[in-house]
């Protein structure tokens, strides 16, 4: 009898060389070849900037560290690379960096030439603290099971291998899971030539480890899954507020940002304008939770909005902002995919308003340009909860890190994807690289939260009460982080 350790071993032999030899129509940019001199004139060119640019660059890896991840990925003189094979060692360069608004991606015509002609995974996984559970209740696996292995590689292996794809801040994983739970299909057929079919080993809810050949499915047919995972599916609106006791609501927004499908800030203010009208008028509301769980961020003026409504003093944005520069470098190599000429003039316009010399040749946001917000008369001054996960970021974790800072919340779930201190976004350039045409996104303010540096450096906002999501969850659909906030409340008000 074959022991399963060694089945692996067959099988991640035969998907190697499958990866080595397989030729298909799905991938041609990604198989394209490059000579050395274009692989490290890229390399150059992200390195240059990269150092010109990026404001947190050296926040979790020195400038000695980086040169040398530089060094080492560059090509000899007769050396030559797949475009597939330079983009994995370009992302898992700039992972190092720990940012999660900088990212390194395909070019978009090898994306779309991906959506257009790739046969994907067929099945929307979930990640919970590092394995992957099947996230839907119509595909070849039953909901909740744990998946092993892909084509005889264990998820184990490829994780570390598709991790780069989804960079974030610090050293928090969470909001990278949420981020590969949501793009491991397509981060799996570009790290690897797909074939139709896929060997998945997964292990029963008996506990008994068995194998299954599932067949692949198009762009449009993972697209469609993963808009109906059983689990986590965003809702229709992105702004709720509900009284579930007699004395607490919940309030949830999944999203600060206004782009991208996302409501104007005009129907965002009014929600929230709202809400706390409402609040006023209900004397008997004592404990409002509030739900960001699925809030990645979006614009600082809305997340200033909602914590007007909570705070009890005057705030402001940040404590302080950095930039490396108060022009934009390179701007030849900027994707007009992204960003027009008027509006790459528009950023330097803000940047030579906005910023002022600092003392080591860099460069800092002026005083005068720090918004600030004075509390709401409307601000509610009750208990307040807040439900968190590891896709709360950027301005999802802002807001987190005021309250938590000011102590004015209890917090359930897990710890946020965004830090909680100094990290870089606000305006992000994309640029394309002169050869391979891959892409690189860099943000240009570090913004600094907090009045002081945080116990720990590169984690999240903590919860006061941590609460993850389960495997049977995914099949039962059951809230347990809401169920938690909803008994802590009840024992809190016996307590009373």
């Amino acid at each position: 009898m074959i022991s399963q350790q060694k089945m692996r071993m067959g099988w991640s032999f035969w998907i190697v060389l499958l990866l080595v030899t397989g030729v298909s129509a799905q991938d041609t940019q990604l198989r394209q070849s490059y000579t050395s001199e274009e692989i490290n004139d890229d390399l150059d060119r992200m390195e240059q900037i990269l150092t010109s640019m990026h404001p947190g660059l050296h926040l979790y890896i020195t400038p000695e560290d980086l040169n040398k991840e530089f060094a080492s990925i560059r090509l000899g003189s007769s050396e030559t690379q797949s475009l597939r094979n330079a983009f994995l060692k370009f992302a898992a360069l700039v992972d190092k960096v720990r940012c999660g608004h900088t990212y390194a991606s395909i070019p978009t015509s090898a994306q779309e030439e991906l959506n257009r002609d790739a046969v994907f995974f067929p099945i929307p996984l979930k990640f919970l603290e590092g394995r992957a559970y099947v996230n839907h209740k119509r595909v070849d696996l039953p909901c909740g099971v744990e998946v092993l292995s892909v084509n005889g590689i264990a998820i184990s292996k490829l994780v570390p291998q598709l991790m780069p794809f989804v960079t974030g801040d610090g050293y928090v994983d969470e909001y990278r899971y949420e981020l590969l739970s949501d793009l491991f299909s397509m981060s799996l057929a570009t790290a690897f030539p797909q074939k139709g079919q896929f060997l998945v080993e997964f292990r029963k809810r008996s506990g008994e480890v068995a194998m299954k050949t599932v067949q692949g499915i198009g762009g449009r047919g993972i697209e469609a899954r993963m808009r109906n995972v059983a689990f986590g599916k965003p809702s229709v609106l992105p702004y709720r507020f509900e009284k579930v006791l007699s004395d607490t609501v919940v309030m949830a927004i999944d999203t600060f940002d206004n782009d991208y499908g996302a409501p104007p800030f005009r129907i965002y203010r009014g929600f929230v304008t709202k809400a706390f009208k409402t609040l006023e008028k209900s004397p008997e509301i004592k404990n409002l939770v509030l739900d960001l769980r699925l809030n990645e961020g979006g614009y600082t003026r809305n997340e200033m909005l909602l914590y007007s409504y909570l705070s009890e003093k005057p705030f402001r944005e940040m404590q302080d902002g950095a930039a490396v520069a108060n022009t934009i470098e390179y701007k030849e190599d900027l994707s007009r995919l992204y960003q027009t000429r008027g509006m790459i003039r528009s950023y330097e316009r803000r940047l030579g308003r906005e910023l002022e010399l600092a003392d080591n040749d860099s460069f800092s946001l002026s005083e005068d340009w720090i918004p600030r917000l004075q509390p709401a008369e409307r601000r509610f001054q009750g208990n307040i909860f807040v439900l968190t996960s590891g896709r709360t970021h950027s301005a999802g974790a802002c807001i987190c890190s005021r309250l938590r800072e000011a102590d004015k919340a209890i917090f359930i779930g897990e710890e946020t994807g965004g830090v909680h201190g100094a990290f870089t976004a606000g305006t992000t350039l994309v640029y394309t690289l002169p050869n391979t045409g891959i892409e690189l996104a860099v943000p240009i303010l570090k913004y600094n939260m907090l009045r002081a540096k945080p116990a720990e450096i590169g984690r999240g906002v903590k919860p006061d009460h941590l609460v993850r999501v389960r495997p049977e969850d995914l099949v039962s659909g059951e809230d347990r982080v809401l169920k938690f906030a909803m008994e802590l409340v009840r024992r809190q008000n016996k307590g009373d």
